[in-house]
């Protein structure tokens, strides 16, 4: 993590930066008044991602500037039986004390960016009853007045947005809130982040935004998580959210059917819609823009026609600064992709009578070292006077040679002693060095070991850094077990990184750390099994690692062996991708263009079967890298389908991939069940398994990490209160 400086201001009132109105002075409540880019913030350490990323603990005066609205996860129910008025505990693990999470927030207001507490989240359960309206708005009032948060975001997802209540008493809670600080000459802001199929006509978000008409200030619904759920378009046809092709096409019509109450969605006014998007393919399940440019193009249609949205949203600030799962950092790319987009495109406000306005006096991310002019393209014009420019004073500086959030506070007065002064944030930074080659790994008894062999480290501003790499730690490799490493490297601008290596050492005959049936592992845990080294991603007891699937509890940390018989021959390994979770058919036809990879040559042989199991479509092809393949199943009836592609080597090995999918025609529901199996309390499920539930409905189980709650009877699909954390209903 790097750090950041805030430099005092010399002034007890100046206007917030990126156009914040209020004044910021930690105890006010900021409020933007043009372009937002709101990030969530996770208070927990070692998020987990969808593709085996890690999100990292984040303090709040690490995130970049340009976040102008960090809204903290989560307000919620940690004990069912202390009551449910749902609450905010800081996480001791984040590093940081209440008073200096106080302080940080304060420091973020004085930048003139805003912090919401953010209600709800996957896990939270709120499940709020009527009467308990002051209650839930006395803690609201309690915990704002300790923290300084500037407002609430209304984040619930699955049973807890329609849960008892909630739908009545949260809106009524929040009205009292606001009302409350409207007193004070106070603006708490009032957010929402509904999953967007929530915002149809008539759907289970729409309640808490009718409530709060004329009390709420915008919202960031999240188009991510839905698969194959979009928008149906005349000579378009179906728009999924998952379909990268279209990614343009989909947020232009979601946002023009947001804004304007058309194609079955309830209206939001486009300055009160924030586009909500997810940092990487490790933040959500789906969503991720791959090409910035599609948000660009949809914005600037949307701006031409006169229904600019009001910024973007992003789950969360942590994954843009995480790793993915080889450990490459995601470099906070998404802040640098939207930041100065949002920002540049904030209109600047047109000259009043009386008061001087400034222009060009935006928020900056400059290199470290590199020349920085703070009046450059600055300006300050007045209706009477004219130009100002030359009477502008500047309080503050930047050093560029020292990492860091620097403030400057431009100010200017005209000849009727009208004065105007706005803050800017400027950050300086630097990349951060990354090392190659500290992957774990296993070597045999007596064997020499370089823990410098194949390891680098490189910086984008210095280079290679391979010289400064401090190790500690030793590798006895004369005695059977299992050793770390810590590699650390700081490069010029005084960031250090570390990262940590655990090396095996084997005796031929046995594995070190053998897994153990009655062991109980914990997230990190590491054990050897079947001659390969594996990691344990959560709590598990008697799952034998390598029958667990992809999205199971036992990650592959290495495929050394270590019986002493040196590297065993590569299993066959295929991956298949592109298959959507649904299809919309084109009169009667589905095409399915998907792609296949292959660690050695192999016979591919792709069959789709219907529900009742009859084959509807078939391909086979060779492959020896890479290659293209394409399915089609003509005539198509809505429903259930399974794709199953099975790959032979020359050998005579095989590898498998299976998915299921749904059709649908016309834009209709999928139909009833087809030849799927009772829900069974007592049975084990994984990612993807299909029942029928006590309701006669389908329910696919969640990936990871809820596919472990598919087992659970307090999650049996359609009948348990918590049933939507771990089911999909088809």
């Amino acid at each position: 993590m790097f750090k950041r400086k805030l430099l005092q201001l010399a002034t007890s009132t100046v206007l917030a930066a990126m156009g914040a109105s209020a004044q910021a002075n930690g105890s006010a409540m900021v409020n933007p008044d043009s372009g937002v880019v709101v990030g969530y913030w996770h208070n927990w350490c070692d998020g987990a991602g969808y593709q085996r990323g890690n999100a990292p603990c984040v303090k709040l005066d690490q995130i970049d500037p340009m976040y102008n609205v960090v809204n903290v996860s989560f307000m919620k129910v940690y004990d069912t039986a202390a009551g449910r008025i749902p609450t905010f505990h800081l996480d001791p693990a984040i590093g940081l004390s209440e008073q200096q999470f106080i302080n940080q927030i304060a420091e973020l207001n004085n930048q003139g960016r805003s912090v919401l507490i953010a209600l709800g989240g996957a896990d939270a359960h709120v499940e709020l009853k009527t009467g308990d309206e002051q209650p839930f708005a006395d803690e609201i009032i309690r915990l704002t007045d300790i923290y300084g948060f500037d407002g609430l975001d209304i984040d619930l997802e699955q049973a807890a947005v329609t849960a008892a209540d909630n739908q009545t008493v949260i809106p009524a809670a929040l009205r009292i809130v606001k009302d409350h600080y409207k007193a004070q000459g106070k603006n708490f802001l009032i957010t929402m982040a509904p999953e967007f199929p929530y915002l149809t006509t008539g759907g289970k978000y729409v309640p808490y935004i009718e409530n709060l008409e004329g009390y709420y200030d915008w919202i960031n619904p999240q188009f991510y998580n839905q698969g194959g759920d979009g928008i149906w378009i005349d000579g378009v046809g179906w728009i999924a959210q998952n379909n990268d092709d279209l990614k343009e096409e989909f947020i232009y019509y979601i946002s023009d059917s947001l804004v304007n109450g058309t194609r079955g969605f309830h209206q939001i006014p486009h300055s009160r819609l924030v586009f909500g998007i997810p940092t990487s393919n490790d933040a959500a399940a789906t969503g991720f823009v791959k090409d910035p440019q599609d948000l660009y193009n949809a914005f600037e249609r949307l701006d031409a026609q006169g229904q600019g949205l009001r910024g973007v949203m992003t789950w969360s600030v942590n994954w843009d600064m995480g790793t993915d799962a080889s450990g490459k950092a995601y470099n906070e790319q998404f802040i640098k992709d939207y930041g100065p987009f949002i920002h540049s495109n904030s209109p600047t406000p047109p000259p009043v009578d009386g008061k001087p306005v400034f222009k060009g006096i935006q928020n900056s991310r400059i290199l470290h070292g590199s020349d920085f002019d703070a009046m450059a393209g600055v300006t300050a014009i007045d209706n009477e006077d004219g130009d100002l420019t030359g009477a502008i004073q500047l309080d503050g500086y930047v050093d560029t040679h020292e990492i860091g959030t620097y403030a400057l506070t431009y100010r200017v007065t005209d000849s009727d002693d009208n004065a105007t002064s706005i803050v800017r944030s400027v950050e300086v930074y630097s990349l951060k060095p990354v090392f190659t080659g500290v992957d774990n790994t296993i070597i045999q008894l007596n064997t020499p070991f370089d823990e410098m062999a194949g390891v680098t480290a490189t910086d984008a501003e210095d280079g290679d850094l391979t010289s400064a790499i401090r190790v500690s730690g030793s590798v006895n490799t004369s005695v059977v077990d299992v050793y770390t490493l810590n590699y650390s490297v700081t490069d010029s601008a005084g960031q250090a990184v570390s990262a940590k290596r655990k090396v095996t050492v084997s005796d031929g005959t046995s594995c070190a750390n053998p897994w153990g049936a009655g062991t109980v592992y914990l997230k990190g845990d590491e054990a050897s099994h079947n001659g390969i080294l594996w990691q344990a991603g959560w709590w598990t007891q008697g799952e034998e690692p390598g029958t667990t699937g992809e999205w199971g509890v036992w990650r592959k940390v290495s495929d050394s062996s270590c019986g002493g018989g040196g590297q065993p021959d590569p299993e066959a390994e295929m991956t298949v991708s592109g298959v959507a979770s649904e299809y919309m058919a084109d009169n009667g036809q589905v095409n399915l263009s998907l792609q296949v990879t292959v660690n050695e040559t192999m016979d591919l042989n792709a069959v789709i079967t219907d529900s009742n199991g009859d084959v509807v479509s078939d391909a086979s092809l060779s492959v020896t890298d890479n290659a293209s393949l394409a399915l089609t199943i003509n005539n198509a009836e809505a429903g259930r389908y399974a794709l199953t592609v099975t790959g032979t080597t020359a050998d005579g090995e095989t590898a498998s991939y299976e998915a299921g999918f749904t059709v649908k025609v016309d834009g209709g529901v999928t139909p009833p069940p087809g030849e799927y199996p009772l829900y069974d309390a007592n049975a084990s499920y994984a990612a993807g398994d299909i029942v029928l539930g006590s309701d006669n409905a389908l329910y696919e189980c969640k990936p990871w990490p809820y596919t472990a709650w598919c087992s659970s009877p307090a999650y049996a699909p359609g009948s348990s209160q918590y049933w939507q954390d771990a089911w999909i209903r088809l």
